[in-house]
């Protein structure tokens, strides 16, 4: 009985802390498993946003246990790196794409009955910031077209008046 006892006393703290380890490590790749739905889901228009380029290269890590994310991300990357695909209908090919592989990462977090591809496909872009949008890529590329013809800047010292 004494020795159960001691036992009991010496392991009891290595199980417990043991068990909080565990939990800690699910809570975490679960925080991450949904860093990454929520990221893609925010930025699903804008495929060339960093923070979406960041969660699809998680994808590997935080669902490595997930063959049906894992296997629709590597078709989505092998569609994202075909050149061949860089027109209209590659772009709405890579968008359904996208979609399915959003959709798969929800079901994968318990959003499956919440979350359809339906929800994910809709999306609200208003025209005025893709105008804005357009506007600083204009600008930017007039200022580099004028600045790359220039090859000096003439500068004439002007007296200050007083």
């Amino acid at each position: 009985m004494q020795f159960t006892t001691l036992i009991a006393i010496v392991f009891s703290p290595v199980v417990a802390v043991l068990i909080s380890l565990w939990v800690q490590y699910r809570r975490e790749r679960r925080q991450n498993q949904l860093w990454v739905l929520t990221t893609l889901f925010a930025n699903r228009s804008q495929p060339l946003n960093p923070d979406t380029v960041r969660a699809l290269n998680m994808i590997d890590l935080v669902f490595k246990k997930n063959t049906s994310v894992r296997q629709l991300w590597h078709e989505y990357f092998d569609m994202l790196c075909n050149e061949g695909l860089n027109n209209s209908l590659g772009g709405q090919q890579r968008n359904k794409k996208n979609i399915e592989l959003i959709t798969e990462v929800a079901k994968s977090l318990g959003y499956g009955r919440t979350i359809s591809h339906l929800d994910v496909d809709r999306v609200y872009s208003p025209v005025g910031i893709w105008e804005q949008v357009s506007w600083a890529q204009d600008l930017q590329t007039e200022l580099l077209r004028v600045l790359k013809s220039t090859a000096r800047v003439d500068v004439q010292p002007v007296e200050p008046t007083h």
